[in-house]
């Protein structure tokens, strides 16, 4: 395994985000991390981005502790639940900065304007962007950076089904290059069979990780389900 989460636990004051959570991601994998809202995917990302620091337990990649990675080397990109930007910057100057900091980088600015569109908004600053254009620009930068680990949180968020329909290539290709992929969705239909593993959290807590049919197999579930179907079934359970 290239990335391992071991125990992590987290709280915001009395509210436990997460209890003693375990699981792994490995290279060349794409690894779903669903739940309802609240059910600890965000800070999970956070942790496993460094944004937070776990109140127990550590994250690993390549088998040393995330504390230990200098900033200038951690090989993780992220793509936030909540888009941030330099408001001075146009989407070009956006692509030009990041591309700068991360020279050894081979991803081409021109083919990321073409493939995501942006042609007519390249002089534009974030704010006059609309939603879906704003998460493809947080979604670009990402591929932008140097990184074996791409983090995404709820990216599905203000996509049209064909940038829905892009995004999911673009998760593929990461998988055939070798990269560890993680993706947060409480969208399941976006990434039922998607996926090569996931990771299923309710209310802070592990109920369950594995590819798909193994889940469904560990809880006993028959017949062809959905990934819809099994999160309700095993949530369900997790309840009682």
């Amino acid at each position: 395994m290239y990335l391992s989460v071991e125990n992590i636990s987290y709280s915001y004051g009395n509210i436990r985000a997460l209890r003693d959570v375990s699981f792994s991601a490995n290279l060349g994998e794409v690894t779903g991390i669903i739940g309802a809202n609240g059910a600890g995917k965000t800070t999970a990302m956070r942790i496993i981005t460094r944004y937070l620091v776990p109140q127990k337990g550590d994250v690993f990649i390549d088998g040393r502790s995330i504390r230990q990675w200098r900033n200038e080397d951690f090989p993780v990109s992220y793509i936030p639940d909540e888009p941030v930007f330099y408001e001075e910057l146009t989407l070009l100057e956006h692509l030009h900065f990041v591309k700068a900091l991360y020279p050894k980088n081979t991803q081409d600015i021109e083919g990321l304007i073409e493939r995501f569109e942006f042609y007519d908004h390249i002089n534009k600053v974030p704010s006059s962007l609309s939603k879906g254009n704003r998460q493809k620009l947080m979604i670009a930068l990402a591929l932008l950076r140097e990184y074996q680990i791409l983090i995404a949180d709820e990216p599905f968020t203000g996509l049209d089904p064909n940038q829905i329909y892009n995004f999911k290539n673009i998760l593929s290709e990461q998988r055939e290059m070798g990269k560890a992929v993680l993706l947060s969705t409480h969208l399941l239909d976006m990434i039922d069979n998607l996926c090569d593993r996931y990771v299923i959290l309710h209310k802070g807590y592990l109920l369950a990780v594995g590819t798909k049919e193994d889940i469904q197999a560990a809880f006993d579930i028959e017949g062809a389900a959905s990934l819809e179907t099994i999160y309700l079934e095993i949530t369900k359970r997790g309840e009682k």
